[in-house]
């Protein structure tokens, strides 16, 4: 059985180097939009992005927003940035089974295990709770947020100890 060329193969904008149709500029915004107005493709390209919630770019000559909008009329799902392959998330939140997802989620899940292991046998860490603000990096820690002390770090002048989390007030 001869199988013909897929449509990706006979898209106009296939070979077109001179324009971003992922992350286009707003001066190529209606340059993409015309290449795609010729396509003799179209309808499957924009097919096949509302299919797979695309949520990049212009398939099909339209952006992801007007594709939202398409999409929500017509019972496609809506277009949304999936988390990254081999990701706890991915695997849990999209069902993605690949060998780099499911590794991730095992991995997880041992850590997770583990600390309820901790919690159960009492040796969860001490929190401590900030009495003025201390700056962590580019941002700031807030007087009386709690915060859990770091192994071979030691615990800010700044903090007061508190009841160890997971304790019975």
């Amino acid at each position: 059985m001869t199988r013909g060329p897929s449509w990706r193969e006979r898209a106009t904008c296939r070979g077109r180097l001179d324009l971003d149709f992922i992350d286009p500029a707003d001066e190529q915004i209606d340059q993409c939009r015309a290449v795609c107005a010729e396509c003799p493709v179209r309808e499957l390209c924009l097919a096949e992005a509302l299919t797979s919630g695309e949520a990049w770019g212009i398939w099909g000559g339209l952006d992801a927003d007007e594709r939202a909008a398409v999409a929500e009329q017509s019972g496609h799902p809506a277009p949304t940035v999936r988390p990254a392959h081999g990701t706890n998330a991915r695997y849990a939140k999209h069902r993605c089974r690949c060998a780099a997802c499911t590794a991730a989620h095992a991995e997880y899940e041992r850590e997770r295990r583990a600390r309820l292991r901790a919690r159960k046998r009492g040796t969860v860490p001490r929190a401590y709770v900030l009495a003025e603000p201390v700056r962590c990096g580019r941002t700031w820690a807030g007087a009386g947020q709690y915060v859990l002390a770091l192994p071979g770090l030691p615990i800010p002048a700044e903090a007061e100890l508190d009841e160890p989390l997971g304790a019975a007030a």
